[in-house]
């Protein structure tokens, strides 16, 4: 199931999306008669209503199927909507470092033996085609194309077992991150400039995506590959570091977990490569999609 947060004319609204069309997951659970639900995904995550989603899933595609007639309130293309993050504002983002092999390699460092850990602030997600705004003076702002990880229940000190159960589901994330202040060992800061958390396209559910190992990852700057690589090459998995984590912090519905970036950052490119005004980074992951934003300078707002 793919699950989705799209702007309707009364806000955000949470969508299931079938193919090429969108499912109001508000209007469409009143057609079906099981409703009412609140029209945010954000708040179905986090009320608990995970299962009602694969109800409400589950009988669109027998009408899809049976080719049923929605009425016009519950359904659109996914072309004429415009997509946000599917979690516009989560509860916490928590990020992991040197998390792959490859990239712990481009460094010639070893490998951790405990998941590095950092926090970033929620106010720095954007969705899928909004634009990364570049500060004035920054000069080395750099991609780290990311698996994250969504949370769907209340977890502390989870064995593996929950961890996984305790997983809704998964979708991409651009860690993007000003060199220059990181350098400074200012991670919160360099991490959280406002829109340097792309979020999405959608979240594709557990149940689906199966085995997150095994996942390729693509990041693309101006259609060239600058990352490519999979998930198998994590060194703490996503069970890992919820098992990790949770002996710390408790998890809660709707947090998220960005799992690392593997080799082929900017940073670490001969010469180096960073984002610039008028660049188009896109991050892909098989099974989930593409995620994908413009880059701008910091007078975009004033255009």
């Amino acid at each position: 199931m793919k699950v989705l947060t799209y702007a309707g004319r009364e806000g955000q609204r949470a969508g299931i999306l079938l193919d090429d069309a969108v499912y109001d997951v508000e209007a469409s659970a009143a057609f079906f008669a099981i409703g009412p639900v609140p029209p945010r995904l954000v708040d179905l995550v986090e009320g608990g209503r995970v299962p009602l989603l694969r109800d409400l899933h589950g009988r669109l595609a027998e009408a899809r199927q049976a080719m049923t007639e929605l009425p016009p309130r519950c359904r659109a293309l996914l072309r004429d909507v415009r997509l946000l993050a599917p979690l516009p504002r989560p509860p916490k983002i928590i990020c992991v470092g040197l998390n792959y092999r490859d990239h712990a390699e481009e460094q010639g460092v070893k490998l951790p033996d405990v998941p590095l850990l950092f926090a970033k602030a929620p106010t720095a997600v954007i969705g899928p085609g909004s634009p990364i705004v570049i500060p004035a003076g920054s000069r080395k702002v750099d991609y780290e194309g990311e698996l994250a990880v969504v949370v769907g229940k209340r977890l502390k000190h989870a064995g593996a077992e929950e961890a996984r159960d305790g997983i809704f589901g998964y979708c991409c994330m651009n860690d993007v991150s000003e060199r220059e202040i990181q350098k400074e060992r200012v991670w919160m800061r360099a991490k959280s400039i406002d829109t340097f958390a792309p979020l999405g396209p959608w979240i594709v559910t557990a149940d689906q995506i199966g085995d997150p190992l095994g996942l390729k990852l693509t990041t693309k700057l101006n259609s060239e590959v600058v990352q490519a690589s999979s998930t198998s090459n994590l060194i703490f998995s996503p069970v890992d570091l919820i098992g990790f984590i949770t002996k710390y912090i408790t998890l809660e519905p709707g947090d998220v977990i960005s799992t690392g970036t593997p080799g082929g950052v900017g940073l670490f490119r001969n010469p180096p490569v960073f984002m610039k005004p008028g660049d188009v980074v896109e991050v892909t992951i098989e099974g989930i999609g593409t995620l994908s934003n413009p880059v701008v300078g910091d007078d975009y707002e004033a255009r």
